[in-house]
């Protein structure tokens, strides 16, 4: 799949100087991002109707930086026109390609590295940069290797079990499980993505804010995967007319960034769905919750949204059959369904096997604990605590049979 990538590189290169120098340049953006889109569309659906083999590994996060790029090109948001290889390299970065976070071109070019003064940086600055990078590398490498992999046994195991035979509160531990084990897993890779950025040269990009600490759904968002979220505001929703029309159009316009982003995610039932509740939840929180409750009952019910209705979202993305997913809310509410646990106390066999890791997963959602890697991640304390942290998930890797990040296969 390697000429894809090298001819949609080559194509939108093309299109962006015929765009920043021709008389049509919105018939001409339209036209490519139609192109782009259209060729995201054809891999999708080859990949999960034919053969996943047929998916171009990362075609979402380049064709959406391609997309970018030629929106901000016609918005004169670049205004020198970039050489080849800066634009290639750009499309092509590597630890960017496969799950993003998906860099703007103007974050790349203010990388030190580039230009005509490219070798004209200090060593230290050098060796600076790849110190730094690596500390976030290590820290996303734990919370892949010692959270995510280890509540992902936790939510296999809940599927072995089968749904229909789980007791209530093991259901719940397996949303808040699954739930977590998505977290850590992407924001362990867009910190390692963003380490290993880091060492090259380039600013540090924030794919995620702390998205449990926000104060509703529509605030989750926006600090979840934000690189994504904020590509489809600025170049879907904002568009479309964004939040500076009526309030009818503002329900239709969310209707569709939802709908696309359940499509994105695939094409199964499940994620159409998931899209549907979110945006139905959004809109409640925004023409509701926060326009007609007191603010104080207002911040209860939209923090209820995040710690209760999230993790209910994230069983209906995980679950693509129907059947199955009734199967699990009916146990998350027997008093709706049908079924009896088959051991009612195996939570507390998964809770020991398994408590250590949500355990440090429920520590690490709470938002100072990273600030504290943030802030003193350069004293030496903390380099010695990172190195041990390296070690400890090379031997958890060398005893693993290897488990790939859950967003590759979006």
């Amino acid at each position: 799949m390697l000429p894809v990538l090298l001819g949609a590189v080559v194509v939108n290169y093309l299109f962006s100087r015929a765009i920043r120098g021709g008389n049509k340049k919105k018939l001409l953006l339209v036209f490519i991002v139609c192109i782009d889109a259209l060729m995201l569309v054809e891999f999708k659906i080859l990949g999960q109707v034919i053969d996943n083999s047929l998916m171009p590994l990362g075609v979402s996060f380049f064709v959406f930086k391609m997309i970018s790029f030629q929106a901000d090109t016609y918005m004169d948001k670049i205004t020198e026109e970039p050489p080849f290889a800066d634009v290639a390299a750009y499309f092509c970065m590597f630890p960017q390609i496969v799950s993003g976070p998906i860099m703007r071109f103007s974050d790349y070019v203010e990388n030190d590295h580039i230009g005509k003064d490219a070798y004209k940086a200090e060593l230290k600055t050098i060796l600076s940069n790849i110190e730094d990078g690596l500390r976030f590398f290590v820290i996303g490498l734990f919370m892949k290797v010692m959270i995510a992999d280890h509540l992902s046994m936790l939510w296999n195991d809940i599927g072995t079990i089968g749904y229909e035979s789980l007791s209530t509160p093991l259901a719940w531990i397996g949303a808040a499980t699954y739930s977590m084990q998505l977290y850590y897993d992407f924001w362990g890779y867009s910190l390692m993505a963003a380490g290993v950025g880091v060492m090259l040269g380039f600013p540090f990009v924030v794919n995620f804010d702390q998205p449990y600490s926000a104060k509703g759904v529509s605030d989750f968002y926006r600090r979840w995967h934000a690189t994504l979220g904020s590509w489809f505001r600025d170049y879907i929703y904002i568009p479309l007319g964004g939040s500076r029309v009526k309030a009818p159009r503002i329900i239709l316009n969310l209707l569709i960034v939802w709908l696309i982003t359940g499509f994105w995610h695939g094409i199964t039932l499940n994620y159409i769905l998931w899209g549907l509740i979110l945006f139905v939840i959004i809109v409640s929180e925004r023409f509701i919750v926060f326009k007609l409750l007191p603010k104080w009952l207002g911040v209860i019910v939209g923090r209820l949204h995040v710690f209760v209705l999230i993790p209910l979202t994230w069983v209906v993305f995980a679950i693509p059959g129907l059947n199955m997913l009734r199967e699990y809310f009916c146990r998350l509410f027997p008093f709706f369904g049908e079924g009896i646990a088959v051991n009612a106390g195996d939570y507390i066999k998964k809770l020991g096997t398994y408590g250590v890791f949500l355990g440090l997963g429920l520590i690490l959602l709470i938002p100072g604990i990273y600030g504290l890697f943030e802030k003193y991640r350069k004293k030496p304390v903390i380099m010695a605590i990172l190195f041990v942290i390296f070690w400890i998930c090379v031997f958890s890797l060398s005893n693993s049979a290897g488990n790939p990040f859950m967003y590759f296969k979006f």
